[in-house]
């Protein structure tokens, strides 16, 4: 039976090692959404993905979809992103807030705008960030996102609490 191969820009969100050479990876996808996918043998000295599926990097993955799981076929690092605080906590904020696998090219794209800026250092980085994934997921307004810092944080704050987390 022949597979089809998915390719596409994806953030790697987490990883969690499995077996002696396997990982399952969180990723957050341009066009399948939030996903996990295995990589067999990533682990080994000799794999091929080892250096361009790492956490905090921004890739070109390609996929399969197994019966029961996605599995990694390729990988192609764009560019690794710092793992700085400013970035790690909204893209564990991500990780948390979507269930399933559901497409959502839009809040991929800002996202991918955010990992690209050098800017992690800027004091209203993490803000500007959390803001446009809460936006895009529903729990702020868009008339919030013009207040200022302090509102701004406030406004954040009631959207994370409304998520349940």
């Amino acid at each position: 039976m022949p597979y089809h191969i998915y390719t596409t820009k994806a953030i790697v969100l987490s990883e969690k090692p499995i077996g002696e050479a396997d990982r399952i990876y969180n990723i957050l996808s341009r066009d399948l959404g939030k996903l996990q996918a295995r990589a067999i043998g990533v682990r080994k000295s000799i794999s091929k993905l080892r250096g361009s599926i790492e956490p905090f990097s921004l890739s070109s993955i390609s996929f399969v979809k197994g019966r029961d799981y996605w599995r990694l076929t390729s990988a192609e690092s764009i560019k690794n992103i710092s793992a700085s605080p400013c970035i790690a906590r909204p893209l564990s904020l991500i990780e948390k807030l979507i269930q399933g696998e559901e497409p959502n090219p839009e809040l991929f794209d800002v996202v991918e705008q955010f990992v690209q800026s050098d800017e992690y250092d800027n004091e209203m980085f993490e803000i500007r960030m959390v803001s446009q994934i809460l936006f895009h997921l529903g729990y702020l307004k868009e008339s919030d996102m013009s207040l200022d810092k302090k509102a701004l944080v406030n406004a954040i704050n009631e959207g994370i609490q409304a998520s349940h987390l």
